[in-house]
């Protein structure tokens, strides 16, 4: 053993370890707690991610099925072509082998949220006539008849029975089910025979029983809304009466027979993420994402496999479909949640390498603790001719034998907390517990080489070090200052992360952590300034408490790097964390207000009229904006280059100020004079955003609307943040976020009414006010909705619902309150696992932090005992003693709080673009950024109570090994 330069065996290497105990427990504990948080970081988030997707999912289903398919179902034929209906009992069978084979032709992750499938069929119009039956408006009312594969499930009978299969296939009445309202709305009633006439012919049929929907938002009452109630729609010579009852899937067989050549059929797929799928990972919402996109494709192969043709139709049992035409708004609900769950990783990241760099710095301070409490040791080693090599080695082993214990304790607890899931990557693992493995081997030798140096003669510096004055320290500082510079410009050159990139961001989650080393090394060299003031100061006072406090921490300013190098970095993280939480809550917030307009918006079609007379008079409303929406392609007179998808926005100014009196847009167009009567065919003067304008100056376009061409003139810029105006928000958010005109006065109501477009009614509840939840809350909402279901604009259209809800097929109309805003806005699983892994790295780093403070004091735990009973014999008092320790820890504590808060606070700004929270608030622009101040404070005041503890926690500790007086002739050294 001679060879390891005076290692003299392992039984004493196993002795040294055991007095060495508490360090190892340390570094053990240490890299358990960054095991488990590095292996248990994804599967919790991606848990809660899975969770959030399915929260979105049901949200959106509210609104209608997010994957649809629509065919016409012929009748069944043999193989020349001869009718062979009725089947009764085919028809279920039929559309259940199309929906079911569709649904289990998908395939990945999309298979797996597709959970269930449900088909209707209905037949086309006819004349409703008979005895005592009425003819709305002079004519026969227009029944189809409609079977749904689970209206057992969404209707309740409250009269007469289900209707069955008729007595015969070709003779017998139909039986019917309606809706108490299509009943009275066509004067009927149960037992009432009727006949419906058609294309096809004439049909007897009787009503058998009446019903009423259980739940009228659901996807029945949405897809076939007049099985509720009855509508009276517009023709030519008129108005009809349309309306559907519910029949059996024999009444649509028999149909077939009595002559009927064709039904429509759509099938609904239900969406829902299981707990335990895998939606909400990178991996699975790519999947999901792209298997909703190539759905159509999909659903037509299983249907009609690979070659589709008109002239052979696709075979769907007894019965032949179209391919299906699929309509699905799945694919842009998960592009959106992948990009905010892109940007959540990549912020997550940052909280995670954080905390593993505080993880290591505590391991640091428990390596220097280790080597101060083995100095006698080392040095007698050292002495018998042991080197620097062997000594580290022998650290080096111990330590790895102890982190290798840490990490198994690690993997051990990891493995049940994740459940089905699979753990996180194990490399941030590894490489935190290679470094706490190394510390004490760095501790050793950075120790060996302080003894080294202070044993020899002071050597003349040469070449660089000689020509600049430098020191290993500077040279040192200087490299974590250039390359913490070199982090920042590399990453605001970058830019944000790549919409979509749901991998960790490495650069992001490192240059903080660079940034945080760099804060240190600050906060230390400004370190001594403040504190030689505030000694100044204590010379000059009488007491000696302050005094003898911080000349103590003056004096050991060198030994308060390692407690910096933990403090400051904790307080940053949670500093960092609870400024991106307030800003993206606070960003959301003012999204929702932006989405509202004022206390309610109305959001209708284009080419429809709002009751705008009949909203004014809605208990609560105080005032009424109409602004008008639409989108065109400008073609410029210039050089004839063109510019697609111009948002169109047409206000009232003077009604805007009225009702908005703060806002830039109506201060805007009253001062370029937009007020002045136009002429027929004259140009329409508006005024462009800033970029638009630039780009042509007094620029003269035609603009082509789709159905409609007109002349658009330039006359001014539109102020900076326009298009963040809230009265404006809800039309500016429906025609997108590229180029925007708006226009005022008379060219605001020659604005092309485009199909496709929404127009708005936004609702004040008091004129000159901003929204709040309060005036939204004096809105009578019932019958804000009740107005716009009788409204023109939900008529043929769909909407805010006739009748319980039901919306028809398309539904363009939708009115939205700002409390239903700010409680969606409240409601985002992605934000809150984003606050939690902030705060859970904070809580983690500053417990990992008192320890490390706790390990600092236990350093010079025998220094500062020695000198506090040199001055208890000088007749200190126990309580002034007390004092002393408190004053020496103040200044660490002051310059952990200042230097970590400004480093949290300053991060944003040292990121720049690479922190885009846009994502997270889907408003007009990036948020301000708004800090929480609250946590801001608690995260303060915990450091603040934390050092004390620390504090107490070490004289516990230590208070039997160092002395309560002096005895005579020892000193305070």
């Amino acid at each position: 053993m001679s060879g390891l330069g005076g290692f003299r065996g392992w039984r004493p290497a196993l002795r040294e370890a055991r007095t060495g105990w508490p360090v190892l427990v340390v570094l053990a504990v240490v890299s358990a707690v960054l095991t488990v948080v590095s292996l248990l970081w994804p599967p919790v988030f991606d848990g809660l991610s899975t969770k959030e997707l399915n929260r979105r999912l049901a949200a959106a289903q509210v609104d209608g099925p997010l994957v649809t398919a629509r065919a016409t179902v012929h009748a069944p034929r043999n193989f020349y072509g001869q009718s062979t209906a009725p089947q009764f009992g085919s028809l279920d069978s039929d559309l259940t082998r199309v929906g079911e084979g569709m649904r289990q032709g998908s395939s990945g992750e999309l298979a797996h949220t597709l959970v269930r499938v449900s088909g209707w069929a209905q037949s086309d119009g006819m004349d409703l006539s008979g005895a005592g039956v009425a003819r709305p408006h002079g004519r026969a009312g227009s029944v189809s008849l409609a079977y749904a594969q689970d209206a057992a499930d969404r209707v309740r009978w409250v009269a007469g029975r289900v209707p069955g299969q008729p007595d015969g296939a070709k003779q017998a009445p139909i039986e019917l089910g309606m809706s108490r309202k299509g009943l009275a709305q066509f004067g009927l009633a149960v037992g009432q025979r009727v006949q419906l006439s058609g294309q096809t012919g004439a049909t007897e049929a009787v009503v058998v029983g009446e019903f009423e929907p259980l739940d009228g938002a659901d996807d029945l009452w949405r897809e076939l809304p007049l099985l509720n109630e009855p509508l009276d729609a517009a023709v030519p010579e008129g108005y009809i009466r349309y309306g559907q009852a519910l029949v059996a899937p024999a009444g649509l067989e028999a149909m077939e027979a009595r002559g009927s050549l064709s039904l429509s059929a759509t099938w609904a797929f239900g969406v829902a993420q299981q707990p335990w799928g895998n939606g909400g990972t990178a991996a699975g919402v790519r999947e999901l994402a792209s298997g909703a996109k190539g759905f159509k494709r999909s659903a037509v192969d299983r249907v009609c496999g690979e070659i589709v043709s008109d002239a052979a139709p696709c075979s769907a049992g007894v019965r032949t479909v179209t391919p299906p035409q699929v309509q699905e708004r799945l694919s842009a609900l998960v592009d959106r949640f992948a990009e905010q769950r892109a940007r959540t990783v990549s912020l997550q990241s940052f909280a995670l390498a954080g905390l593993l760099a505080i993880g290591v710095s505590t391991a640091v301070a428990a390596a220097r603790l280790g080597a101060r409490r083995r100095e006698g040791v080392l040095a007698l080693q050292r002495a018998r001719g042991a080197g620097e090599p062997a000594l580290a080695a022998v650290r080096l082993l111990e330590a790895a034998l102890a982190v290798l214990v840490g990490v198994l304790a690690g993997r051990a607890v990891s493995g049940p907390l994740a459940g089905e899931r699979p753990l996180g990557a194990w490399w941030p693992a590894v490489a935190a517990a290679v470094l706490v493995a190394g510390a004490p081997a760095a501790a050793v030798w950075w120790q060996g080489r302080a003894v080294r140096r202070a044993g020899r003669e002071p050597v003349q510096r040469r070449g660089v070090k000689r020509a600049l004055g430098l020191s290993g320290r500077l040279v040192l500082e200087g490299a974590v200052l250039a390359l913490a510079a070199m982090g920042v410009l590399q990453l605001r050159l970058r830019g944000a992360l790549a919409p979509g990139t749901a991998d960790p961001d490495p650069q992001l989650a490192l240059v903080p952590v660079v940034l945080g080393l760099a804060a240190v090394v600050v906060v230390l060299r400004v370190y001594p300034v403040p504190l030689r003031v505030l000694t100044g100061w204590a010379r000059r006072r009488r007491g000696t408490v302050a005094l003898v406090g911080l000349s103590q921490a003056g004096r050991r300013s060198a030994a308060a790097a390692t407690a910096l190098l933990v403090l400051v970095p904790a307080l940053a993280c949670a500093v960092f964390g609870a400024l991106v939480s307030g800003t993206v809550r606070h960003g959301r917030v003012e999204a929702a207000q932006w989405r509202t307009g004022g206390d309610a918006v109305v959001l209708g079609p284009s080419q429809r009229p709002l009751p705008l007379e009949e909203l004014a008079k809605v208990p609560g409303v105080g005032g009424v904006l109409p602004v008008r929406g639409g989108v065109a392609a400008l073609t410029a007179d210039e050089d004839g280059s063109v510019v697609k998808g111009v948002g169109l926005v047409g206000v009232d100014q003077a009604a805007l100020a009225g009702l908005e009196p703060g806002s830039p847009v109506a201060a805007a167009l009253a001062a370029a004079g937009l007020s002045a009567p136009l002429v027929a065919g004259a140009e329409l003067p508006a005024l462009a955003d800033a970029g638009t304008a630039a780009r042509f100056p007094d620029g003269s376009f035609d603009a082509d609307a789709g159905a409609s061409r007109f002349r658009v003139r330039i006359v001014g810029v539109l102020p900076a943040g326009a298009d963040r105006d809230r009265a404006i928000g809800p039309v500016v958010g429906e025609v997108g976020g590229g180029p925007l005109l708006v226009f005022g006065g008379p060219a605001a109501e020659r604005l092309p009414r485009q199909t496709g477009q929404r127009n708005a009614a936004v609702l004040f509840a008091e004129p000159g006010r901003a929204g709040s939840p309060a005036g939204a809350q004096r809105i009578d909402g019932a019958r804000l909705r009740s107005v716009v279901a009788a409204s023109a604009a939900t008529a043929g259209a769909g909407g805010a619902g006739a009748a319980g809800g039901a919306v028809l097929r398309g539904a363009p109309v939708e009115v939205r309150d700002l409390a239903g805003q700010l409680r969606e806005s409240a409601d985002d699983g992605l934000v809150s696992a984003l606050e939690l892994a902030f705060r859970s790295a904070a809580a983690i780093g500053l417990l990992l932090g008192l320890a490390a403070v706790v390990l600092e004091l236990l350093l010079g735990s025998a220094e500062r005992g020695r000198m506090l009973a040199y001055l208890r014999t000088l007749g200190l008092g126990a309580r002034a003693a007390a004092g002393v320790q408190l004053v020496q820890l103040l200044p660490v504590m002051a310059a952990a709080v200042i230097g970590g808060t400004l480093l949290g606070l300053g991060l944003p700004w040292l990121l720049g673009p690479a922190l885009d929270l846009r994502a997270f608030t889907s408003g007009p622009g990036a948020p301000a950024f708004a800090p929480d101040w609250a946590a801001i404070a608690v995260a303060a005041l915990a450091l603040l109570v934390l050092v004390p503890c620390a504090a107490a926690l070490e004289g516990v500790a230590g208070r039997r090994r160092v002395p309560q007086l002096l005895r005579l002739g020892e000193g305070a050294q």
